[in-house]
């Protein structure tokens, strides 16, 4: 089954011009990706408006701070961790709550992790719902 979108008041469809523009128009303005990161820090500190952050050669034990900003309900945050090569501990701050996995403690040498989560408005959350490493 096809869907033809037509223009506002007229009975036509819209040209593949058109589509391209309102493709486009809805790619950089309604669902822009913010991805952010450190290389290592003591206390890794994403934010509610980041999309993705990446921890790219953590060298310490780290702390996950709550997310700077103003939370969203219902906004997804993805967390790529890799140590530099040597297995580094891991806490997470109060707002992180694991929702059918467990929350990480630390890294697996010189191996990416996806920590994958979202915000729960209603109990003031992060609700950590996913854990993967590379195997």
């Amino acid at each position: 089954m096809s869907t033809i979108v037509t223009r506002s008041g007229k009975g036509s469809p819209l040209t593949n011009a058109e589509v391209d523009a309102n493709f486009t128009n809805l790619n950089t303005d309604k669902l822009q990706l913010v991805v952010n990161g450190t290389t290592s820090s003591a206390t890794i500190t994403p934010a509610y408006t980041d999309s993705q952050y990446n921890v790219t050669a953590l060298a310490v034990s780290a702390t996950f701070a709550a997310p700077s900003g103003t939370p969203v309900h219902g906004k997804k945050l993805l967390i790529r961790i890799k140590d530099n090569g040597t297995a580094q501990g891991l806490s997470w701050n109060a707002v992180y709550r694991a929702v059918g996995v467990t929350l990480p403690t630390t890294t697996v040498a010189g191996k990416t992790m996806y920590v994958g989560m979202s915000y729960n408005g209603t109990d003031a959350k992060m609700d950590i719902f996913a854990v993967s490493t590379e195997v």
